[in-house]
């Protein structure tokens, strides 16, 4: 009795030091499990906040009627600054200060501020800059996602699916250039074969007017200012007809046209 009472005894004292291992194992894997929710929150915030604080820097030159100077251009989420050792041509622009934004080519950026002097007979000032080096695809991007003013840029991204498209040649003053008009849902593109930076992609907002004469005639007027006048029309012969259909999307798109409800299904 003595022994089995003895047994009895050592087989509690038995369970008394295993259960506790059981509990810690438990909390040792609900510890480890927010321990890797942490991680994957702190990775998240990580990414989030670098792409809130996203910054490109390209050294350029600015171009003066005289001369130039060198310096580095800054784009932030806040806006534009062009930092030289030229203390009277450094400036800060917030993107609400900037009228149009001009991604002429891979290495040239023009800003149209509202700045004005007196030589300029009240026209708005524009700066000039030729970067050193290609300007990365990501910067076009990262100005379409921040500002709403009108744009004009020569990175097009092509995608595979487009609503339509259409062989067309672009005037010139003198001659033209090859490409093809892809109409896209939230922007319509140029692509030139011969002459990649005559290329284009609009937003929608970024078409001031858009005209049809006849079916294989098109003209986009911008916001960019050209020489003569304070916009600039694209005046494109296309190749084949374009489809009354197509043409009603596009200037719906461009004049914002909206329903009205109960005529979405008409």
């Amino acid at each position: 009795m003595m022994r089995s009472g003895h047994l009895s005894f050592a087989m509690k004292r038995r369970r008394s030091f295993v259960r506790p291992f059981y509990v810690f194992g438990e909390v040792g894997a609900l510890c480890s499990r927010w321990r890797m929710i942490a991680v994957v929150a702190l990775l998240l915030m990580g990414r989030a906040a670098a792409g809130s604080s996203q910054e490109f820097r390209l050294p350029a030159r600015h171009d003066h009627a005289m001369r130039s100077c060198q310096g580095e251009l800054i784009l932030t989420s806040e806006g534009i600054e062009y930092r030289t050792a030229h203390s009277e041509h450094a400036r800060r622009w917030a993107f609400e200060d900037v009228r149009l934004i001009v991604l002429a080519s891979r290495r040239e950026i023009t800003l149209h501020t509202y700045e004005a002097h007196w030589w300029t007979l009240g026209r708005d000032r524009v700066f000039r800059f030729t970067t050193l080096s290609e300007i990365p695809e990501e910067v076009s991007a990262f100005l379409l996602a921040h500002i709403s003013r009108p744009l004009a840029t020569s990175f097009v991204v092509v995608e595979e699916k487009s609503l339509h498209e259409f062989p067309a040649r672009h005037r010139h003053r003198l001659g033209g250039c090859q490409g093809t008009i892809r109409v896209y849902a939230d922007r319509i593109v140029y692509d030139s074969r011969d002459r990649p930076r005559d290329s284009r992609s609009w937003r929608w907002s970024d078409i001031q007017r858009v005209g049809r004469f006849g079916p294989y005639l098109l003209e986009i007027v911008t916001y960019e200012p050209e020489f003569g006048g304070p916009t600039r029309a694209y005046v494109f012969d296309l190749k084949a007809s374009l489809p009354d259909e197509v043409y009603d999307f596009v200037w719906g798109k461009v004049y914002r046209i909206v329903p009205r409800v109960g005529e979405e299904g008409r």
